[in-house]
């Protein structure tokens, strides 16, 4: 075992940023959960056999009824391919590009592929085929390592696994849960690691431990970090996995965590407001904003201040007027009947959060396509500050997206200045028939809305068809990031890496790993 290490944490002081207005009564920290210290352990490859079984596909967030609803809602207009502004500049360049992780011999379904970028190497992770390290510079898989390896676990499968770098202390931090425990189904186990380097070969903190749910399920963990806390978001079903029961969220000390040392956090209720986004969040703004979509023709913003400390706490959320939407359809595949799962327009990744500004993106339904839509709220003011669409063409079925936000070119009235996506594209009509694609493009804060065309890292020969159903499950998971090592006459902020699910074959998923930018 590695002796801790010995960093220094700043506290969270006055934010720089615009004050949000009151969000009214606080969320009440429902346990404080204490966990023992842990060991510093180095992955070694795939030493054990990774269990096989498939976690339950994800459930609606909100209920079948309100679901319902979501899709009857008149869904919002494309629009048209041709609308651009006139400050409209050139999309960041494919740059360079290589295949992820598959599915090969011990992946589960969906694959859930997401990862981040760090200062030498790609990290993917993926249900069943666990932890791919690659290396920047040749896209050489230089690690592969099960989840039951690295975890030392077994019992159950390990699945929906989250990655981010924190790139403000160099260190990787990994998040998956497992499936309840046969012979003992209150006990689900949620996992962190964290590395003790900027070396995601090396070692790392591992933790362990059963939320305390009983029998509910916990599903659909989201991970991001401000200053001073890792953020873990997820959502609690019952045992039977038919009722949506609440969404919690935890917020973990980065001075314990990262040192490896025993720690007690804070397990926060929201109640049932579907799946809420954490955020990244860029700067030292004492508060972070959780964003939760909903079908009423508003977003939901919670402000949590001081998570990771004992005086946390959760603001109620305010509302931020949006176009009411639908849940999207699903994507069609050319001369194929079968489709490919949209999901349910439930934010899927974490937010950037810059500033008094916070992105994120989610799929809804503009006219009979699933389409994504990207928003930039003023937590300020609590509205938005920008909106927009993202699409290839007039044609195309667009859905399983991601963004982040860069502050290179930002200003004080709009610190977001580039913005990075990646998503999955079909063309199931017109002219430009064609497979399952992976995109990637991006937009100055100076251009129009409305984003399309993209950069195509991948595209499929064939339809997926894995099995028999007749909507098949799309990974809930994409993933973008920006590069924190600059090159010759490209800062930091210009370049952004994505990874996101692509298929190999008719009953086999892929991944495609990118580097796209503006220099």
């Amino acid at each position: 075992m590695l002796a801790a290490l010995t960093l220094s944490f700043g506290m969270p002081g006055t934010s720089p940023s615009a004050t949000a207005r009151d969000h009214g009564d606080a969320v009440v920290a429902a346990d404080h959960i204490r966990l023992p210290p842990a060991k510093a352990v180095t992955p070694r490859g795939n030493t054990e056999s990774e269990d096989r079984r498939q976690p339950p596909a994800p459930l609606p967030t909100d209920t079948e009824e309100r679901r319902a609803t979501a899709r009857e809602l008149p869904p919002q207009k494309r629009p048209s391919v041709g609308a651009r502004s006139s400050v409209l500049l050139a999309p960041p360049a494919g740059q360079f590009g290589f295949e992820g992780l598959n599915q090969g011999s011990t992946g589960a379904r969906p694959p859930d592929t997401h990862g981040a970028v760090g200062l030498n190497h790609f990290v993917e992770v993926t249900n069943g085929r666990g932890i791919g390290v690659f290396n920047k510079a040749n896209g050489a898989n230089v690690l592969n390592v099960s989840f039951a390896s690295f975890f030392s676990y077994t019992t159950t499968m390990i699945f929906d696994p989250r990655v981010v770098y924190d790139k403000k202390w160099n260190r990787w931090v990994i998040v998956a849960e497992a499936l309840p425990e046969p012979t003992n189904p209150s006990v689900q186990n949620l996992f962190i690691a964290v590395s003790t380097t900027s070396d995601p070969t090396g070692p790392y903190f591992r933790y362990r431990f059963d939320l305390p749910e009983g029998t509910d399920f916990f599903d659909f963990p989201q991970l991001g970090l401000d200053q001073d806390a890792l953020i873990i978001t997820g959502n609690v079903f019952n045992a039977s996995l038919t009722t949506y029961l609440r969404t919690r969220v935890l917020g973990l000390a980065k001075a314990d965590i990262y040192n490896g040392r025993a720690t007690t956090f804070q397990y926060f209720n929201l109640g049932a407001v579907g799946s809420v986004a954490p955020p990244i969040v860029e700067d030292n703004n004492a508060n972070a904003f959780l964003l939760t979509g909903s079908p009423s023709g508003a977003l939901r913003l919670f402000r949590a201040t001081g998570l990771g400390r004992s005086n946390a706490s959760i603001a109620a959320p305010v509302n931020v007027p949006v176009p009411a939407f639908a849940a999207p359809p699903d994507a069609r595949q050319p001369g194929f009947p079968d489709r490919l799962d949209s999901l349910d327009a439930r934010f899927q990744n974490a937010s950037t959060q810059i500033g008094n500004q916070l992105l994120n993106i989610h799929t809804i339904a503009a006219g009979s396509r699933p389409t994504p839509k990207w928003y930039q709220i003023n937590t300020g003011t609590n509205a938005l500050t920008a909106s927009g669409f993202v699409f290839e063409s007039g044609d195309s079925d667009d859905f399983n997206p991601a963004v982040v936000g860069s502050p290179v070119g930002g200003t004080a009235a709009n610190p977001i200045g580039r913005m990075f996506f990646t998503w999955s594209s079909t063309d199931a009509v017109g002219s430009g028939l064609h497979h399952a694609a992976v995109k990637g493009s991006g937009r100055f804060a100076t251009d129009s809305t409305t984003v399309t065309g993209g950069v195509t890292f991948a595209v499929a020969t064939g339809p997926y068809n894995p099995s028999s159903a007749t909507v098949e499950r799309w990974g809930d998971y994409s993933a973008v990031t920006i590069d924190p090592v600059a090159v010759s006459g490209c800062p930091v902020g210009q370049r952004a890496w994505l990874v996101n699910e692509r298929h190999v074959s008719t009953s086999m998923w892929g991944s495609r790993i990118g580097r796209l930018g503006y220099c």
